[in-house]
């Protein structure tokens, strides 16, 4: 019975011990803690950075840079599609040049045919 209350005595002295010793900080979690804060600084120094970027560009939100990429792909579209248009002018303008021509070409050739 002795040897069992020595066990117990003995098995709640290392727990004690055990579980203050969790409590001190060692070198290596204070490193860590530190890095942590630093890393979180450095994340809120990157967003302020941002944020301000934005606002001096004059772009408050996310959703208007998109807009502004919406607005540059319509208008690459309008050109495109005004150079197709003005193309096809041409090249009916240019058809008709080359029949004309043709047409005066023959009414050469029957003059000087009599």
């Amino acid at each position: 019975m002795k040897k069992s209350w020595l066990n117990i005595l003995l098995l709640t002295s290392v727990a004690t011990f055990g579980l203050a010793a969790c409590d001190n900080k060692g070198d290596a979690e204070q490193a860590g803690e530190q890095m942590d804060e630093t890393i979180e600084q450095v994340q809120e120094q990157s967003q302020e950075m941002a944020d301000e970027a934005q606002e001096a560009l004059g772009v408050e939100e996310q959703g208007t840079m998109e807009e502004m990429g919406e607005q540059l792909d319509e208008a690459a579209d309008s050109v495109k599609d005004t150079v197709s248009e003005q193309a096809a002018e041409m090249e009916q303008a240019m058809d008709d040049a080359a029949a004309e021509a043709d047409r005066k070409l023959d009414a050469l050739m029957e003059d000087n045919k009599e």
